[in-house]
């Protein structure tokens, strides 16, 4: 779907999951002009409930420049009704404040982790219990 120096989208329709990998690049970025339109694309893709799996373990810190960007992501998702998000953070807990910050301006549903693994198992449980 996209795939930048700063960062990769994967869309997988079959699951009504977008995958986001976050890059180091990303923490020293003054801008990332692509990065709200790849979403957009991204979520054309998405039915309601959609899950999102946010990897950004690699980085080399909080990147607060960009806390705009984020928080109009975040009302994106919201708009494209989102199911819930799963965070994949590393366990600086720098990064959790940023994420906790933005969820409380957006009421996002999400859940945070430091494994990728429990994270995609969370999703998965979320995706049965919808279809249930």
């Amino acid at each position: 779907m996209a795939f930048r120096l700063e960062y990769q989208i994967t869309v997988d329709e079959d699951r009504n999951q977008v995958i986001y990998e976050r890059f180091e690049e990303l923490s020293l970025a003054t801008d990332v002009p692509f990065h709200l339109s790849d979403w957009q694309r991204a979520l054309s893709f998405m039915k309601p409930n959609f899950t999102v799996l946010y990897d950004v373990r690699r980085r080399v810190g909080p990147n607060v420049r960009l806390m705009p960007q984020y928080l109009r992501l975040h009302l994106l998702w919201l708009n494209a009704q989102v199911g819930v998000v799963a965070e994949v953070h590393p366990t600086v807990f720098n990064m959790h404040q940023i994420s906790k910050k933005l969820r409380e301006q957006t009421k996002l549903p999400v859940r945070l982790f430091t494994d990728r693994t429990a994270a995609e198992a969370f999703l998965h449980d979320f995706r049965l219990g919808l279809a249930a």
